[in-house]
């Protein structure tokens, strides 16, 4: 894996995270509609790292 794919996936990583955790200090978590978000957001990041993937000629 390229530099460029992992830096894409472990920084929509963090930026879910960190979703996460600030609206479960300021709100109410959810939870069912975590569980529905977070398959949707690993396919949507699928498609981003093969999107990079792609070569460019």
């Amino acid at each position: 894996m390229t530099r460029d794919r992992a830096a894409f996936a472990f920084g929509i990583l963090a930026l879910a995270l960190a979703g996460l955790g600030l609206w479960n200090s300021y709100g109410h978590v959810d939870w069912h509609l975590v569980g529905v978000l977070a398959p949707a957001g690993m396919v949507v990041i699928g498609v981003g790292m093969l999107l990079l993937s792609r070569n460019h000629n």
